[in-house]
């Protein structure tokens, strides 16, 4: 009879254990290595064959019940002892070689006859299957023994059979209680077979038939296809180890990702390494896939959220990351403007360049999009599809901003308040489980906290520059006050408003006499000596910066007079005042001590000048007047002498008449400037008078005195007044006077009088050189000269001025033009009457 032969269905069976094994082994070191792949071997414990697990040191770690009948002792005394100790030294022999190419990852098989321990001989078929962990290492393998001596083939099969079904079926049961799919991969035909959880995982109805490669490849997500090739194409390399791992998305037929699967898988090489077959399991990982996910989105979103800083900067990373995490076409972000009326756009992605034009940047917070309503309800706003969406929002259709086919409106809420909303759009049509809205909401919050605080960085960074702005401005302001201080002709004292003397100028040294003394309070005042203009000495309450820090009272130039350690005394003004800031309070009280004395000594200089002055006036007024008035008579006489005079002496006598004449209107003149100048107005007499009459007795004198000049006297209107006669002869005699010395010798001189009007306008004109026009402004100024020419004796520079004085006394007014083309015109205005 044939010798039977250990099946291939007991074979694939320890492939997929071994495969299971690897899918499901726990990460947690605590878990038994090989607990789990013992506890699928009992499911095969009473298989005809011998069945065990050695490990990486050759000591059995399980064995069948095979075993027991097959050497004679319970396996519990056989677990635990080595190879060598259990097949004997002969025996051990024999396998020595296998053993370490099964333990060095390769797949062993081979029949041979072995001489075991107890003298016996067994022609048997021997399979060694290598349990590779998922790092790689070997932890040991998987022995299967048949002993083809004992059984015939048809009872052995049967039994066989038997027990395949039993462990089948516990397979079955296990793998049904672990939700997992099971596929093994035809190497010939690249054909796949599954079992129903495989295809209910892919999304395929019920059967039995082969999966094409094609349409495995149809059934990921496009982004995964060609790692998942990438990892089979691996797999089956005979160099490799023969290991499959990969991660991957499964997609419906409109491209939507369904789930997240795992599958490991191991493929098999007979002795010459040629792929015989590779079988797998598949998972569905998409809970965990996403949490996993998500968690790591956050995290990323954590990480870009720390380094961004500035409200504009988080912004651009809300929505940025945002999308990323919540893989959305598009996202925005727009917050509520502090007066609460407007949506400002703080960030955008996504989008067409150029669709989100000025109108989106700034608009109503009651415009019609579902920011609008998520800030105003404070809740989630959703939308799975694009019809519900414009069922709400129609004005939106045909919008280029509207992308997408799902959309989302996120509240940002931080300490109850909602601050602004976070839009996103999605490229397909989507239901938003618990889990997704949760997930956005933790996001939108993150995002908002986020915000807050850019935004309370923000302030405090702006804060703290606006200090340094500040702490600069005061540095450099303190160094300004320090040289200003330091520069001051004045002596300045600033002290606090509880009146402790803080700082002073360099200047009240040299003022008192002393240095600066500070103090603690106004009692310690007293240390500065000074006295009222009565004698009295300043008690400390009494100084004006006591007065302006108790009574808050301003004072300006208070005299004091002080007695410095020299004991010299020095006249001082003191102004002293409280300076308050912008909310009115008191910050500091300034006292400003100015050295008066020399200009008290210059005072009572010029107060002794006067009374020279006067006493020299009453000399010119009395003393020289009357040998002026003797000289005059004389000529006079002369003149109208009944003994005529010789042409010469005639000539002499009208020269001396014409000097004591000016001599005499210089006097007068000085005479006028004095009372000017002592603080009071010229004295006229007023009186009913003609102008014209005026002006034609002071037109005759000059032309009777100037025989070869032209002087016009042309009037209009009435020209009668009050004024005083003389003082106008003498202003009228003092234009013409100005007019003949700065004339044109050839051209006349006009005196123009025009009573049509309220007020007598007089003028003299005459052509000429021009006054030079930075003369015009000061012309009436006292020994200011139109210009150098002219005879030095003919006046000393005050006509004008004196002109000036006599209209100013008759309340008119005086105004001057000069050009070469229009000549030099004086112009005076009389009221008729007087206005007092």
């Amino acid at each position: 009879m044939p010798v039977p032969v250990l099946t291939p269905s007991l074979s694939d069976f320890v492939d997929k254990l071994l495969v299971l094994e690897r899918s499901l082994r726990q990460p947690d070191p605590a878990v038994e290595a090989h607990g789990f792949l013992e506890k699928l071997l009992i499911t095969v414990d009473t298989a005809p064959v011998l069945l065990s697990y050695v490990d990486s040191a050759g000591r059995y770690r399980f064995c069948n019940q095979a075993y027991e009948r097959w050497f004679g002792e319970k396996r519990e005394f056989l677990l635990g002892r080595s190879v060598q100790e259990v097949l004997g030294e002969l025996g051990y022999e024999g396998v020595r070689g296998a053993i370490q190419a099964a333990l060095s990852g390769q797949r062993v098989h081979f029949e041979r006859e072995m001489l075991y321990r107890d003298g016996g001989r067994r022609l048997v078929r021997v399979d060694y299957v290598p349990h590779v962990l998922p790092e790689g290492r070997v932890a040991g393998f998987v022995a299967m023994v048949e002993d083809i001596t004992e059984l015939r083939q048809g009872e052995r099969a049967s039994r066989m059979a038997e027990a395949l079904r039993e462990s089948e079926e516990r397979l079955r049961l296990a793998l049904t209680s672990t939700q997992l799919g099971i596929w093994e991969l035809e190497p010939r035909t690249g054909e796949r077979r599954w079992d129903g959880r495989c295809r209910e995982l892919f999304g395929l109805p019920p059967g039995e038939a082969p999966v094409s490669q094609e349409s495995f490849l149809a059934c990921l997500h496009p982004e995964d296809r060609t790692c998942v090739e990438a990892a089979m194409t691996a797999a089956c390399d005979p160099g490799g180890d023969g290991c499959y791992q990969a991660e991957y998305r499964t997609v419906d037929s409109r491209g939507r990702v369904v789930r997240w699967l795992a599958s490991h898988g191991q493929a098999y090489f007979d002795e010459q390494r040629r792929l015989v077959r590779c079988v797998g399991t598949v998972r569905d990982i998409t809970v965990s896939r996403r949490a996993h996910l998500r968690v790591e989105r956050l995290y990323a979103m954590s990480s870009a959220l720390s380094q961004a800083l500035l409200p504009e900067d988080v912004a651009r990373v809300v929505v940025r990351e945002g999308a990323a995490a919540l893989e959305a076409l598009s996202a925005s972000l727009a917050l509520v403007d502090v007066e609460g009326t407007t949506f400002e756009l703080s960030a955008a992605h996504g989008f067409p360049e150029g669709v989100l034009d000025e109108r989106w940047q700034r608009f109503p917070i009651d415009t019609p999009v579902m920011f609008r309503e998520a800030v105003r309800t404070g809740r989630s706003v959703l939308y799975g599809n694009l019809e519900a969406f414009l069922l709400d929002y129609p004005e939106q259709a045909g919008s280029p901003a509207l992308l997408g086919r799902a959309f989302a409106a996120l509240p940002l809420r931080v300490r109850g308040a909602v601050i602004g909303a976070f839009g996103l759009s999605f490229e397909h049509e989507r239901e938003f489980s618990p889990e997704d809205l949760q997930f956005m909401e933790a996001l939108g919050q993150q995002c908002a906290v986020a915000i807050e605080r850019s935004r309370f960085y923000a302030a405090e960074r702006q804060a703290r520059a606006e200090a340094e702005q500040l702490r600069d401005r005061l540095a450099a302001e303190s160094t300004l006050l320090e040289t200003v201080l330091k520069q001051l002709p004045v002596g300045v004292v600033i002290a606090e408003p509880g009146g402790r003397l803080v700082r002073s100028s360099a200047a009240i040294e040299t003022i008192w006499g002393h240095s600066f003394v500070p103090s603690t309070g106004i009692s310690e005042y007293g240390v500065y000596k000074g006295y009222h203009p009565d004698g009295r000495p300043y008690a400390p309450e009494e100084w004006p910066l006591s007065r302006s820090l108790i009574h808050g009272e301003t004072v300006v130039r208070e005299p004091v007079t002080i007695i410095r350690p020299d004991a010299s005394r020095r006249q001082i003004d003191v102004s002293s005042t409280l300076v308050r800031d912008a909310a009115g309070r008191p910050v500091a009280g300034v006292a400003v001590s100015t050295d008066v004395t020399q200009h008290h000594e210059l005072r009572e200089a010029l107060r002794r000048e006067g009374e020279v002055r006067e006493r020299l006036l009453g000399i010119v007024s009395h003393d020289l007047r009357n040998p002026l008035q003797a000289i005059s008579t004389a000529s006079q006489l002369l003149l109208s002498s009944p003994a005529p005079l010789t042409a010469p002496q005639r000539k002499w006598v009208a020269r001396i008449r014409m000097s004591v004449l000016r001599m005499d209107r210089l006097i007068r003149e000085l005479l006028d400037f004095v009372r000017v100048r002592q603080g009071g107005t010229l004295p006229i007499q007023r009186q009913p008078m003609s102008l014209e009459e005026v002006g034609r007795t002071a037109v005759d004198e000059l032309q009777a005195a100037h025989p070869q000049r032209q002087l016009l006297l042309e009037t209009r209107g009435e020209t009668r007044g009050e004024w005083d006669p003389e003082r106008l002869i003498q202003l009228l005699g003092n234009l013409l006077s100005n007019a003949l010395t700065h004339g044109a010798e050839g051209a006349p001189i006009h005196v123009r009088m025009n009573g049509e009007g309220a007020q007598v306008v007089l003028e003299v004109a005459n052509q000429g050189l021009p006054i030079p026009p930075e003369l015009l402004p000061r012309i009436f100024e006292p020994f200011t000269r139109a210009s150098g020419g002219g005879n030095a004796l003919k006046g000393v520079g005050l006509g004008l001025f004196i002109v000036y004085e006599i209209v100013a006394a008759h309340g008119g007014h005086i105004d001057v033009s000069s050009s070469a083309e229009g000549g030099t015109v004086f112009r005076v205005r009389l009221p008729r009457v007087s206005s007092a």
